[in-house]
């Protein structure tokens, strides 16, 4: 299992380094890709504390596990804004719009489909590979505790605000290069995916 939460954890930061040494991806550009990541982990995060508390029988108010599904959602989306507003003090001549209109269309050499069309299934199907062979195949259902799955995940959202809020406050004060932040963000995200996959053995 550590084996499978390293390969998967490289795995996810090689786009974003290759982006951005590479293909001359700015900090928003790369941001987008990860906020994809983000939605559909957490969607995934309904679908296994639904596994979870169907196959363990567990009996229990309606809001108690929606409640604290619906926090994590909460924080999810604060993460997003936050990540817009520290884009925005980072480079404050972006255009949002226009940044997302070449995402969705970007094109890449010998790949004749606008891969912001690809992107989308493919990261669902990613997270849906994990699911199956980290998750059900390994039977973590069955023995996973919902709670810890739900508090594992709200911590890394929490430590997503924190860098966000501290990214915003460099900002103020010194000038960073864009890569450098995209370095501090693959790191952080590479960090979360082996912390949170640990403690919520998934």
């Amino acid at each position: 299992m550590n084996r499978l939460r390293l390969i998967n954890a490289i795995s996810e930061a090689i786009i974003p380094l290759l982006g951005i040494f590479f293909f001359e991806w700015g900090i928003y550009f790369i941001l987008l890709f990860y906020f994809i990541d983000l939605v559909a982990t957490e969607v995934f995060l309904y679908i296994k504390v639904n596994k979870i508390i169907q196959f363990q029988k567990i009996n229990f108010p309606f809001q108690t596990r929606y409640g604290r599904l619906l926090m994590n959602t909460f924080l999810m989306l604060c993460v997003i804004l936050i990540a817009h507003i520290a884009v925005f003090y980072i480079v404050p001549e972006i255009d949002f719009f226009a940044q997302i209109h070449a995402f969705i269309h970007y094109e890449e050499a010998g790949i004749p489909i606008p891969q912001g069309y690809i992107l989308l299934p493919f990261v669902i199907l990613g997270n849906f590979q994990q699911y199956k062979t980290m998750f059900i195949k390994t039977g973590q259902y069955q023995r996973s505790s919902w709670k810890t799955l739900i508090f594992s995940r709200r911590n890394a959202l929490y430590v997503s605000l924190i860098g966000g809020g501290l990214a915003i406050v460099l900002a103020q004060f010194i000038t960073i290069p864009e890569f450098v932040y995209v370095l501090i963000v693959v790191a952080v995200k590479f960090y979360i995916d082996l912390y949170h996959t640990k403690n919520s053995a998934v």
